[in-house]
This record gives C-alpha cells, structure tokens and sequence, in this order.
C-alpha cells in the first residue's frame, strides 16, 4: 500500500513540475522549405513563436484558426516579428502534405516543420492541437492550451504581451580581436555601438536583415587605437522588424540581432 501512494505521490509530482514549467524548451530544427531555425535566437532577435502541433486532422483545424488569426492580427502593426509554426505532432507526416493542410485550411501563412526536434511533451499534456506563446529574451511562455481551450482573445493577448516583454536593453559580443555592444535595443532611430580593439585591426560594420540581404553598411573610418569608441547608427529609415548588426574583421564574423520599432 505504501508502495502504491509513494508511485502515486511521485507521479503527481512529476505532473506538477511539467505544469510549473515557465520557459521555453529550446530546439534547432529544419522546417518544411529547410530553412534551419533556433528558437532561442529567434526569440532573442525579439521574435515572438507561436506554435501550434496539429496531426493534421479535422478537429485540429477547427481548434488551431483562432490561434492563427491571432498571430495574424498583428501582421501590419509588427510585420515579421511574430511568426505562426506548423508542427506535425510525431514528426511521422510528410512536409507536402502538412503544407497542403495548411493551405486546405486557411492557414497559408506559416512556417512549417516535420521535426522530432520540436517536442509537445516539453509543454505538460500532450493533445492536439496544443498552442503555445513564446516569447522575451528570458524565453517567456506566455500562452499554453490544448484543443478546445485554445481561444483568439487570450492568444491574441499572450502575444501582445510578450511584444511588451523587454529585451535585453545592451547586447554584446568579446572575442581575442574585439568587443563590441550595441543599445538601446529595441531601437527607434539611432543605434548605438560600442567597441573596443584589442588589437590593431579594421573592423567592419553592416546592418543585416532576416534574409541576409546587407541594408546598410557603416565604414569604421577610426584610427587603430585600442580606446573605447562609440559609433552612433541612423535607422531610421530601415522598416520595423529584425535585424542584425555584423561586426567583421579580417579573420573574424560576429552579429547582435536587434529589433527596430519605429
């Protein structure tokens, strides 16, 4: 008998921890065009993931829209920062045929994925469709539900609160050659960079979006001094979204992913 209340107390436990969960569970994953993705730097670049796991059934469609609608309501207010995944539930259903019952039912816009990498189990019960909000440098979930509990107005609300989650106000890179942080981030006009040579170098600076097209290149026109600079960038002009900062060298790449919101 007290074998039997000491698996049962375990077991509630066990339950009760997978409940408590409050972060992001992070995975690298190829989706359905392969593109690869990482979670947490999507997340990081100010990104907000909502991801839904579907078998794809009938049931599952009817239960995973009002999330979809949800992330697209904020399609022209935050263009490209909060993206809806697709995800086979088991990873065992062929990307065509996810995307095509995607499309079949209004939901053309997603990035799909077929990828064991991407676990429901990380996020309690299992049950489709499950919907989760993901969000903030602290990889924040912000929205957990399955079937008929998932709802537009709370979906649309997690995701308006993890857009209101801060980031990390400065951000930074170190390596043998240079240092270098930026702020404020998100940033509305003028991008600050700060940085300092270790050694005697030419440092080269571009501003990359998400596709990593270069949308602006900024010439390091300093002497080779060691000293602590600050480089003051427009962005003005760049459309909101995400991008990244790319700090080059002769022998050495870094970028800082930073968000512009006008």
């Amino acid at each position: 008998m007290k074998r039997i209340l000491l698996i049962n107390a375990l077991v509630c436990f066990s339950i009760a921890i997978n409940f408590a969960q409050t972060t992001a569970t992070d995975f690298t994953a190829d989706d359905c065009n392969g593109v690869t993705h990482n979670l947490f730097n999507d997340l990081d670049a100010g990104n907000i993931i909502v991801i839904s796991w579907v078998m794809p059934c009938g049931p599952c469609a009817t239960y995973t829209l009002p999330a979809y609608a949800a992330v697209q309501s904020f399609a022209s207010s935050h263009p490209g920062q909060v993206d809806f995944y697709l995800v086979d539930d088991y990873a065992n259903t062929a990307c065509p045929t996810l995307v095509n019952w995607g499309n079949s039912n209004s939901m053309p816009l997603n990035t799909a994925f077929s990828d064991i990498a991407i676990s429901m189990s990380d996020y309690g019960s299992n049950g489709m469709p499950k919907v989760v909000v993901l969000g903030g440098s602290d990889h924040h979930i912000y929205y957990n539900e399955n079937d008929n509990k998932i709802n537009f107005p709370a979906v649309q609300t997690a995701i308006s609160d993890a857009l209101s989650a801060p980031l990390a106000v400065e951000q930074s890179v170190s390596n043998e050659l240079f240092e270098v942080s930026t702020y404020p981030n998100p940033v509305t006009n003028v991008l600050n960079v700060s940085y300092r040579r270790n050694q005697s170098a030419i440092i080269n600076f571009s501003i990359v979006d998400v596709l990593g097209k270069v949308v602006l290149s900024i010439e390091d026109n300093s002497s080779s001094s060691t000293e602590k600079l600050i480089k003051s960038i427009n962005v003005s002009t760049l459309n909101n979204g995400n991008y990244f900062l790319k700090i080059s060298s002769e022998i050495i790449v870094e970028s800082i992913p930073f968000v512009v919101s006008h």
